[in-house]
């Protein structure tokens, strides 16, 4: 009897660790995935601003100051983390829409 409680003891030891080692490892993968996402929507939309600007200059024959796509995209990856984090836009970002006016 002693035999088999050490072995069912030991099979509810590793399945309680598999899980907890499982649960972790899709934790950790959730959030690298989530921030693959931000990285991804946030090139996405620098480089449509950089189109949006083009085009306007294009379209009214004036000149325009370009930001680096790279610039653009690290501040959209803050803003869109904040905004996930906290629902609200990081206190930095009321001088990026005052610039874009």
């Amino acid at each position: 009897m002693n035999t088999w409680l050490t072995v069912l003891t030991s099979a509810a030891v590793a399945v309680l660790v598999s899980g907890m080692i499982t649960l972790i490892d899709h934790v950790l993968e959730r959030r690298a995935r989530r921030a693959e996402l931000l990285l991804t929507k946030a090139c996405e939309m620098a480089v449509r601003r950089t189109d949006i600007v083009l085009q306007v200059a294009k379209d009214t024959g004036g000149g325009v100051s370009l930001v680096d796509d790279v610039v653009n995209t690290e501040t959209y990856y803050r803003w869109l983390k904040s905004l996930l984090d906290s629902g609200k836009l990081p206190p930095d970002a009321d001088k990026g829409r005052r610039k874009a006016s």
